[in-house]
């Protein structure tokens, strides 16, 4: 069964777990984790996930940065998870392209809509859209 992956770029370590074991249960398959904004770019380059979750503030840099040199050589789909202002961010946001943002503290039933619906608009196989919306 094939599951779709995705990376977890956050700087709070219990946010990032609780994130992986939120993500896992609803289906996805966590490639790896990112604490900053060059390990970030570095492990979505390297492993290719079907999506990334990516906090706007990290450690050593800024979400918004990472998604740019992402944004060089993939089209992933990155949903933004952050406790600053929405609307201050919202306009960078919506210029890279293929993206979503959600709030601190998120809502889990609004974050599993957010990531299904990535995944329906990327490029993913029929399977794996099927076995997401099932689970």
């Amino acid at each position: 069964m094939e599951q779709p992956t995705l990376v977890i770029v956050e700087d709070d370590l219990l946010l990032a777990l609780a994130l992986t074991a939120l993500v896992e249960d609803l289906g996805y398959r966590v490639l790896a984790t990112a604490d900053t904004q060059q390990g970030a770019v570095q492990v979505v380059r390297e492993r290719r996930p079907d999506l990334v979750l990516m906090d706007i503030k990290l450690m050593n840099g800024d979400g918004l940065s990472a998604a740019i040199e992402i944004r060089q050589s993939s089209k992933v789909p990155i949903i933004f998870c952050t406790s600053y202002d929405k609307k201050g961010v919202q306009s960078a946001v919506r210029a890279l392209g293929n993206t979503a943002l959600i709030g601190k503290p998120f809502d889990e039933t609004e974050l599993a809509d957010l990531l299904v619906n990535a995944v329906k608009k990327s490029g993913m196989s029929e399977y794996a859209k099927l076995s997401l919306v099932a689970c």
